[in-house]
């Protein structure tokens, strides 16, 4: 079994930065785990995927130290025990707010008596069945990723991340703007400042903090205050500002071309009159 070393070296509190991928689609999946990025999460919430999709990109993501998580759509017992057991050891939990909620959470990654994870004699996590101990010793690859969007989960922030098996927490500023009156503005003082108070939260239960920076200002504000698991981009955005530039380049190019022989002729017509 190799050794989840996203897992390790968060806890150990080197900071870790990854890719956001929601295009759920293997090819592009290679292309960016083959970019040098500590993680890539392939997004289930948002991102139009499923467990057959995620498989598809697990495997493309397994030829390199890349770390895959997984966010899942939600906290679902059967859920988390699918991904688990297709191989998606990280998980990211969405909508967490209330240590109850941690527990569950945690005790649907562990097998009995510490939990409630289905058995499966050989699923692709286990290598088939060819891995030998996986079953006893499966939860200390599991990486558990408990995500921080509304008040009540700021609110909750220090007793979620006090639950045993909470790996980290990490904080979507998109969703938490949007449940505190300020949708599409995560820069807002109020929403700052509650980001920051979360991290104090983590920080004090000493667990690794986590969060979404959408700009390179954003992350390089999040990473001096302390976040050490920072994605710093996404593979839609860099297709889109990618395509983008390149034809406001090319357009740029031809309009002062046609601009340029516009003057010229109306110089010479200016000329020969």
């Amino acid at each position: 079994m190799h050794q989840n070393r996203l897992k390790a070296y968060l806890a150990g509190g080197e900071p870790q930065y990854g890719l956001w991928c929601s295009l759920a689609n293997a090819t592009t999946m290679e292309i960016v785990a083959a970019a040098g990025f500590d993680w890539v999460l392939i997004d289930c919430e948002h991102g139009p995927n499923d467990l057959p999709l995620v498989l598809q990109q697990l495997q493309a993501v397994a030829a390199f130290p890349t770390e895959p998580i997984v966010r899942l759509p939600n906290h679902n017992a059967d859920l988390i025990k699918q991904y688990l057991d297709v191989g998606a050891r990280s998980l990211l939990i969405p909508m967490v707010e209330s240590a109850l909620q941690a527990k569950e959470i945690v005790r649907a990654t562990r097998y009995p008596p510490d939990g409630v994870r289905g058995y499966s004699m050989a699923p692709r996590a286990s290598g088939y069945g060819r891995v030998a101990g996986y079953h006893a010793n499966a939860s200390d690859n599991v990486l558990v990723v408990a995500q921080i969007e509304s008040p009540a989960a700021c609110a909750a922030a220090s007793e979620i991340a006090a639950i045993e098996g909470i790996d980290a927490l990490f904080v979507g500023p998109g969703d938490l703007s949007a449940s505190m009156g300020h949708l599409g503005n995560p820069n807002a003082v109020e929403v700052q400042q509650a980001i920051q108070q979360v991290f104090l939260a983590g920080k004090d239960a000493g667990k690794p903090m986590g969060i979404l920076a959408p700009t390179k200002a954003d992350a390089d504000r999040y990473i001096e205050w302390g976040y050490t698991m920072v994605s710093i981009g996404s593979d839609a955005g860099l297709l889109r500002n990618g395509s983008d530039s390149l034809i406001a380049g090319l357009r740029t190019k031809f309009t002062t071309e046609k601009l340029e022989q516009s003057a010229e002729s109306k110089s010479d017509a200016t000329a020969q009159s």
